[in-house]
């Protein structure tokens, strides 16, 4: 569900909001019935009053949907008063039905249809309706695509659809048409295996006619290789993972009559150019002219004379000789005059002039001819058109074994290694090396073609870890290729030595740049200029983003850095690399803390791999202060991002290259470090008072010491509250808030309002978001915006307005883990206001954001979330497996008892609502156990004592409910779960008002050691 309006996308939040707008836009134009609405939006229990509870709703979508009027209120219903052809899923289906022999809507289609919906019962069949006529479109197209002889690739459709019989069967002769007889026969036996174990049945006939097909040789009506006159044969490889560029080309070809296929050596070019020539319809004839061996310009035409077998029984044309080189032209114009006819002039690059002056006379000559041209750099010819052929894409980073199989580049893996090694399959075990080895690769045909090789006698994991060595690593291609195709490493010495004197100087210095750079670092850094920049981007050497960024594949950038090795440059350019990075990050540091704070985040988020390349050659080359500061000024980047673990990695290891004592006027840089590392340490000694406080009193002194040299960071000031606050100096903490406050930096100011807003206190709170509002600091207001929503939700406010801020804040330049941290505080805060279904599709969200980047702890917390809401929902036996699963996960957490003890706690509250006090009780008396003496987590001792009033509750002991209540009170007065607050109510019901005051009041007052003894805790 996605709306769009003239300035861009509008925002919908909550499941309720978007599901009514779903409903009324597949009625486009047409009165919904109210009926039929709250029906839909309240399936299991209408509200008392259902039409007013959805006039409220309609009346929140206009709100959402302004400036736009599109909400009718109509006799009977509502309507969204827009044409049927402005709803994706209505056009898909106009179209569909009108080019039904041909499946057209389908490129109306980017993702699951009503993504996020389907809790709506009424929704999710709708959508299981569209992915079927999806589906049968998809069908229907790659149908008529076979019919027509082009290629069609199902793999993704199939790996999802494993029991569609007709899909299958498409993907058979699809298979079958592309030369891959082995791969269709292997796919309906899988098919017929997963028919049978998990239907019970056996293939239908239309399958069983493929596979009768696939063995008949017969195959589907497709497009084959033509036989025309000429030279070119077809290869004894199967073609993978150009498809979409080899249909392209045909049609290109169609109507231009010079294409030249441009990109890095190893792209697979040849094999493409080659492809094109053997299905390309309509020819005279077709001829490849390998230009490879040709070692000067004048032996061009010459090599055009012997691809056409023009030569024999004529003078030789000797190099140099330049009428003898026009009569070679006058030979070739005369044979194909009049004719439509095919030259693929094969690898120009290194006589790229010759070649170039060759196209043209022809083309000139022969206006039937068609040249398509292999090139690492563009021939220059009026009329030319370029097809940049790109490497294969690699899967992403944490991608199963389907889904990494649909991806181009594995599939020319899996087909390599499966030659050279039958035995080589991919599965769980090794599916993320080979995505790692893909991606590594950069997705390049030769290089995954030289490492399939290697797979005969090493595993996936041991290659890609080997891979720092590719050079000498990947060897030992085909001994009948051109001896520049056989090594990786000769693939890109080609190249390189095609290069002009000051492009290989460029070339050289531009490895020190890890993930690419902008035209003003790569002349500030290397002394480069835009034109010997843009030579070598024509090279193919150097990618250009369409942000504008130059960057190298990593197999050239090594071969780079080799070269800047060997030409004693590799210190100095690393230096003036580090350098420019270094008045880059502290520059942007006093920016992130304003209205700028996106712009400057996304120029470093570009800068990354940069920063840690710079880094690491700091630390390795001893540059203290370099390092320092480089690492102190990175700190408030990665940790307003979520990026706090590899902040810490990166200071523990600049501690230890400066040792205990900050160097004179780096005591701020240092103390940056310190206090990224310490943090960090909070996990280990959590549970030592002794060493918590001496880590408090080295972060004061350091902060003191760094206010003496000048000014700080405001965040080093905020780190002595941190500090204190964790060593248990709650009122040394609070002063130091208090003269934060009164100062005059503003964004210390609203940061200390918001830390030291205990206790859910809106009045600073309120501040503190209008402090950051001024300032213009995302980062800031989303955080005070959630303690505000937090607050009000203590005491039942509503909070719909600050969630639907927050949401719109929420910044895709942040890691995973912070993404997911604020929307499980989202679900919580819709939780807390009873908007489950809200809540629910938080969590959906989060989920979606979770990758291989996501720590276990991120992971545990969204788990637990997922649990909590699963039991809310009433799936009890999804949340209590969900719960029972994330134990398995505490090994991989930081070793923090509270972790163990949330665990434990939630997982008690989840067996109380199956109906198994005696268990609930066990685990809550366990968390209690598992925290011990660390009382100054007050949020959770308060869930669990009041947990375990919940269990005197289903008790049916009222009155110890209501001690355990006011225990779990006193420690932290605003537990605002719903199922306390929701206890607390049914207490007081029971007891009357007079009764509970006086049990909640014994309770409050009540020592923690004598409420543990009430419990049974033995802690």
């Amino acid at each position: 569900m996605e709306v769009e309006g003239d300035d861009g996308p509008i925002a919908v939040g909550g499941l309720r909001l978007r599901a009514l707008l779903a409903l009324l836009a597949l009625g486009a134009g047409h009165t919904v019935t109210a009926e039929r609405l709250i029906d839909a939006l309240w399936p299991d229990e209408p509200p008392a009053n259902g039409p007013n509870a959805l006039q409220t709703l309609v009346r929140r979508l206009r709100v959402a949907l302004r400036p736009y009027e599109v909400i009718e209120s109509r006799p009977g219903g509502y309507a969204l008063a827009v044409a049927a052809d402005d709803v994706d899923a209505l056009r898909f289906r106009r179209l569909a039905a009108k080019g039904a022999a041909k499946g057209d809507g389908l490129d109306l289609w980017r993702g699951p249809a009503l993504a996020g919906l389907t809790a709506v019962p009424r929704l999710a069949n709708v959508a299981a309706t569209l992915e079927q006529e999806r589906l049968a479109a998809v069908e229907t197209r790659a149908e008529t695509r076979l019919a027509a002889g082009l290629p069609v690739d199902l793999t993704a459709e199939v790996a999802a659809h494993p029991l569609r019989e007709r899909l299958c069967a498409l993907a058979m002769r699809a298979l079958a048409a592309a030369g891959l007889q082995a791969e269709a026969l292997e796919l309906f036996e899988r098919t017929r295996r997963t028919l049978a174990d998990e239907l019970g049945v056996d293939p239908g006939a239309e399958l069983r006619a493929a596979h009768l097909a696939v063995v008949s040789g017969e195959g589907a009506p497709v497009r084959r290789p033509v036989r025309h006159k000429g030279n070119v044969r077809a290869p004894r490889t199967s073609f993978i993972g150009r498809e979409a560029e080899l249909e392209q080309l045909l049609a290109l070809l169609g109507r231009a009559e010079l294409v030249t296929l441009v990109g890095p050596g190893g792209a697979g070019k040849t094999r493409l150019a080659t492809e094109v020539a053997l299905r390309m319809d309509g020819l005279d004839g077709a001829w490849m002219v390998e230009l490879a061996p040709v070692s000067e310009p004048g032996d061009v035409a010459g090599a055009l004379l012997d691809a056409l077998g023009l030569r024999e029984g004529r003078p030789r044309y000797h190099e140099g000789d330049q009428l003898t080189h026009q009569a070679a032209e006058d030979l070739v114009v005369e044979a194909l005059a009049g004719r439509r006819a095919l030259l693929v002039l094969d690898n120009c690059e290194h006589v790229v002039e010759a070649a170039a002056g060759l196209a043209e006379r022809l083309l000139t000559g022969c206006p039937g001819l068609r040249v398509l041209a292999t090139s690492r750099e563009p021939l220059s010819v009026p009329g030319e058109h370029l097809a940049p052929v790109p490497p294969l894409e690699p899967p992403p980073v944490g991608a199963g074994p389907a889904r990494a199989a649909a991806f181009p580049s594995v599939r020319l893996l899996l087909d390599r290694a499966g030659a050279a090694s039958p035995a080589f399959a991919l599965d769980e075990a090794n599916v993320a090396d080979v995505v790692a080895l893909c991606r590594r690769l950069d997705g390049m045909p030769l290089a995954i073609e030289l490492a399939a090789a290697r797979l005969r006698t090493m595993t996936p994991r041991q290659l890609t870890d080997r891979l720092d060595d590719r050079f000498r690593l990947l060897t030992g291609g085909s001994r009948t290729a051109l001896p520049r195709q056989q090594t990786l490493r000769a693939v890109v010495e080609w190249s390189w030595d095609l290069l002009g004197g000051e492009e290989r100087v460029l070339a050289r210095r531009l490895g020190v740049f890890a993930g690419g750079a902008t035209l003003e670092a790569v002349e500030e850094v290397c002394g480069g200029t835009a034109a010997v920049l843009g030579a070598l981007a024509d090279k193919s050497l150097v990618q250009v983003s369409p942000e504008g960024r130059y960057s190298m594949l990593e197999t050239i950038r090594a071969y780079a850095v080799e070269r800047l090795e060997e030409a004693g440059e590799a210190g100095t350019y690393r230096r003036r690399h580090a350098v420019r990075l270094l008045d880059l990050v502290e520059r942007a540091t006093p920016e992130l803390r304003t209205a700028a704070q996106i712009g400057w985040i996304e120029r470093l988020s570009a800068e990354r791999d940069d920063c840690a390349a710079a880094l690491r050659w700091a630390i390795d080359e001893r540059d203290a202060e370099l390092a320092l500061r480089l690492c102190a000024g990175l700190n408030w980047f990665w940790w307003m991002c979520g990026y706090r673990r590899e902040s810490a990695v990166w200071a523990r290891q600049v501690l230890d290259l400066v040792g205990e004592t900050p160097p004179p006027g780096l005591a701020g840089a240092y103390t940056a470090c310190m206090f990224a590392w310490g943090v960090d340490r909070f996990g280990s000694i959590v549970n030592d008072q002794d060493a918590m406080r001496e880590l408090w009193r080295r972060i004061e002194g350091l902060v003191d010491r760094a206010e003496r040299e000048g000014p700080v960071h405001p965040m080093l000031r905020l780190s002595k509250v941190v500090m204190a606050y964790a060593a248990g100096y709650e009122e040394h903490a609070a002063a130091l808030l208090d003269t934060y406050v009164a100062g005059d930096d503003l964004w210390l100011a609203s940061s200390a309002l918001m830390i030291g807003a205990r206790n859910h206190d809106e009045e600073r709170l309120e501040r503190a978001v209008a402090g950051f509002r001024k300032l213009g600091d995302r980062w800031g207001l989303t955080e005070a915006l959630l303690g505000l929503a937090a607050a009000r939700a203590a005491r039942g406010a509503p909070t719909g307005d600050l969630v639907a801020e927050v949401w719109s804040l929420t910044s895709r330049w942040v890691s995973a883990d912070e993404a997911v941290s604020t929307l499980i505080r989202l679900a919580d805060l819709r939780t807390m206001a009873g908007d489950l279904d809200g809540a629910g599709a938080d969590l959906a969200r989060a989920r979606a954001e979770v990758d291989d980047e996501a720590g276990a702890f991120t992971r545990m917390q969204l788990g637990q979330a997922e649990a909590a809401h699963a039991c809310r929902t009433g799936d009890l036996e999804r949340g209590l497996a969900l719960y029972r699963d994330l134990f398995g996960l505490l090994p991989e957490v930081v070793p923090i008892v509270q972790f163990a003890a949330s665990l434990r706690a939630g997982y008690g509250r989840a067996l109380l609502w199956s109906g198994d006090r005696e268990a609930a009780l066990a685990e809550h008396r366990l968390a209690l156990e598992t925290l011990g003496e660390v009382n100054q987590d007050r949020p959770l001792l308060s869930v669990t004592l009041a947990g375990f009033g919940l269990i005197a509750q289903a008790g049916g002991d009222q009155e110890r409910a209501a001690v355990l209540f006011g225990a779990a009170a006193a420690v932290r007065p605003h537990d605002t779960s719903p199922e306390t607050e929701q206890g607390v109510r049914a207490a007081r019901a029971a007891l009357g008002e007079e009764r509970f005051d006086a049990r909640f009041a014994e309770g409050a007052a009540m020592p923690l050691p004598e409420v543990y003894a009430m419990v049974g805790s033995t802690a």
